[in-house]
C-alpha cells in the first residue's frame, strides 16, 4: 500500500530519509529540481534548507551483514 505521510509545499523533493529510535522519519528538502542546471543557469534554490521530521511510530531498520 502507497499513501502520504505528509503534505506540505516546502518539502521539495525529499531526501535522505531516517527513522530515528525516537518513532520519527527525518528527512531533508533537497530542492534538487530548483538547480542552475535544470533553469538555463539560473539556481532557483531558497534557503534556509530545511530538515524535517514526522511521527511515524516505527523503529529504524537494523541492516546486519551478510
Amino acid at each position: 500500500m502507497i499513501e502520504s505521510l505528509i503534505h506540505d509545499p516546502r518539502v521539495l523533493w525529499p531526501d535522505t530519509l531516517s527513522v530515528a529510535k525516537d518513532g520519527y522519519l527525518y528527512f531533508t528538502a533537497n530542492q534538487l529540481h530548483r538547480q542552475a542546471r535544470y533553469h538555463q543557469g539560473k539556481d532557483l534554490r531558497q534557503k534556509p534548507y530545511s530538515l524535517f521530521r514526522t511521527r511515524i511510530d516505527a523503529q529504524p531498520v537494523a541492516l546486519l551483514p551478510k
